[in-house]
């Protein structure tokens, strides 16, 4: 997909769920003023940043694994990267931005209050179905993701720690995506350089 064109779908859809996160937050609960606050104090802020960016390289690491255990998580990562392609580094910090607090505040600020933990981290599951549209281990992966987001907000009461986490997932994640393509589309290259025109009639 073509990067303008990736970030205005991006940005009307996640822009939608920030807008409609906000409102339920505000009015349905509100809390939107403690659950976005800024930290008190240097201290305060250091330790919701540190809970968020341990929850963060936890989700990473368990993501490897998963990588490894199951292949349909390593296709699934395989076609995301096409899709994504080349995607320059202002714009993958961009697309980590919106889409963790699109989701956050969607997710855990507005639906998780009405649904409970487990009910929402399900919900967040089936938002990451697999390529043929069913429950996959990208789906199992986001429900844990999910529980341990949710579970972040519950023991905190502030949105930041599952944002920091959410946004360092998806901003490593994005960037491993950027280089694993740029060394296939390498690979490809070298590989098209070597061919003949014969080879390249159809069969």
């Amino acid at each position: 997909m073509e990067p303008s064109a990736l970030i205005r779908k991006s940005t009307i859809v996640y822009g939608i769920m920030i807008l409609l996160g906000t409102l339920v937050v505000a009015f349905g609960h509100d809390r939107l003023g403690p659950a976005l606050a800024l930290p008190e104090g240097p201290m305060e802020g250091g330790r919701l940043v540190a809970i968020g960016l341990l929850g963060g390289g936890l989700l990473l690491v368990l993501s490897y694994f998963f990588e490894d255990w199951f292949p349909s998580f390593r296709v699934l990562k395989s076609t995301i990267m096409r899709f994504l392609g080349p995607v320059s580094v202002p714009t993958a910090i961009y697309l980590a931005v919106i889409t963790s607090f699109g989701e956050e505040l969607l997710f855990r600020g507005a639906v998780q209050p009405f649904a409970g933990l487990v009910f929402t981290a399900v919900l967040f599951g089936l938002l990451h179905l697999g390529q043929d549209g069913l429950v996959s281990a990208w789906s199992v992966w986001a429900v844990i993701a999910g529980l341990l987001l949710g579970w972040m907000y519950e023991e905190t009461g502030s949105l930041w720690p599952p944002i920091v986490a959410h946004f360092s997932v998806n901003v490593v994640s994005i960037l491993n995506l950027r280089r694993a393509y740029r060394s296939w589309k390498e690979h490809v290259q070298k590989h098209e350089a070597r061919l003949t025109p014969q080879d390249l009639r159809p069969p």
